[in-house]
């Protein structure tokens, strides 16, 4: 159990008693839910009854649905602590839910890796109340698996023209230095430019926002998918843009399924 005093203590007497109570209470809460049974069990749900609120709130659930959207890693403050989530959701565009991965299950996301259009089985997640209704949290035991790979991705540039908004496949050519902004000490207003080939063609890529976090620390030659990239129109060729909602996979898990 987390104490007060102990919060008092790690923020150098700064904050206020009530508030290193609630931040103790939070902190004790999640401990909690980290220190379950080795065997907790769960009960099997479908996308509906998240959505239609059918499940109780705290319920311990397994759910094998298509994944819609994969979102990027950012940072959320729980308690007064910035704390790492990323958000998938599972679903339609028309009915889904939010499964948000915290902490220690953030890399679950791309060392399946987690695609657009895979059909994934997660075990053992929280359901929790959000701001847009009921969502699936993870814990301790919170374990993905990928039942069907979409294998999605154009990773031919010449059918870009006419798309607005796409998934594309291909491999790292450069990648110029990060811009930051200087009217936010935030790294979500970081931007970077980069370039990607097919083969025969390469394209620009101009990306802002967290998405740069993952762009810089890969390296010319390697395998990267981008999903939910706006195809735009720059010097008379297409070129890629990328915000909040794109995301960017580069990994060894990519490259062993582009060698297939």
């Amino acid at each position: 159990m987390v104490s007060a005093s102990e919060v008092v203590d790690e923020h150098f007497g700064m904050i206020s008693s009530n508030v290193a109570t609630k931040i103790a209470e939070d902190r004790t809460m999640a401990a909690g839910a980290d220190t379950m049974p080795q065997s907790p069990k769960a009960t099997t749900i479908k996308i509906e009854d998240l959505i239609r609120e059918r499940v109780r709130v705290e319920t311990l659930v397994d759910i094998e649905e298509y994944v819609y959207r994969v979102y990027n890693t950012r940072e959320v403050e729980i308690g007064g602590v910035n704390i790492p989530i990323r958000v998938v959701v599972l679903g339609t565009q028309g009915e889904n839910a939010r499964m948000i991965l915290f902490q220690h299950k953030l890399d679950l996301a791309n060392t399946v890796p987690i695609e657009r259009g895979d059909r994934i089985l997660a075990r053992k997640f929280l359901v929790k109340r959000g701001y847009n209704g009921f969502e699936l949290s993870s814990i301790a035991h919170s374990t993905i698996e990928r039942t069907y790979a979409a294998n999605s991705g154009i990773n031919d540039f010449s059918l870009l023209d006419g798309q607005r908004e796409v998934d594309v496949i291909g491999r790292i050519v450069s990648i110029g230095r990060v811009n930051h902004s200087i009217f936010s000490i935030s790294r979500d207003n970081d931007s970077c430019n980069f370039t990607i080939t097919d083969g025969p063609s390469t394209i620009k890529v101009s990306v802002i926002g967290n998405a740069v976090r993952d762009i810089v620390i890969a390296h010319p030659g390697d395998p990267v998918k981008i999903e939910f990239a706006q195809v735009r129109q720059g010097n008379g060729k297409s070129e890629l843009y990328l915000n909040e909602s794109s995301r960017i996979l580069v990994g060894e898990s990519l490259r062993a399924r582009l060698r297939h």
